[in-house]
């Protein structure tokens, strides 16, 4: 959308210069209406062409609380411990070719892709280090 607005505002601006300047009347006349004019045109697409930072939700602020021990550049042992944290494997499922064939009710169904799942989802142990807590 922002694309096509700009590329007919361009449009215009291009056949405004190609019109023979005969037309305006003379370089002294109507100037500060022409300035008004302008800078109302430049206030405008400066708006249009920024419209999408003002839609936009506001950043999300990050607070990182440091401390003096996890600096990796000391002579301390890193500081933390081992966790044992439950993790869901996801099922393993694939895809394969069901061949056309009558159903329960004696109609005809055709030919299509299923997913079959493989091996089931399961839960698993992980062991993740937690530093500086």
């Amino acid at each position: 959308m922002k694309k096509i607005l700009i590329l007919t505002i361009a449009a215009i601006f291009i056949v405004s210069l190609s019109v023979p300047s005969a037309y305006a009347g003379s370089k002294q006349r109507y100037r500060w209406q022409g300035v008004a004019i302008g800078l109302g045109a430049a206030i405008l697409g400066h708006a249009i062409i920024n419209s999408d930072r003002y839609d936009a939700p506001p950043e999300r602020v990050v607070v990182v609380d440091r401390d003096y021990h996890c600096n990796r550049y000391s002579n301390y042992p890193p500081r933390g411990h081992w966790e044992v944290r439950k993790i869901w494997v996801e099922p393993v499922c694939e895809r394969v070719w069901n061949p056309a064939h009558y159903n329960e009710y004696h109609r005809w169904v055709p030919g299509q892709y299923i997913i079959l799942e493989s091996e089931p989802g399961y839960w698993a142990q992980e062991r993740v280090w937690v530093g500086c807590r």
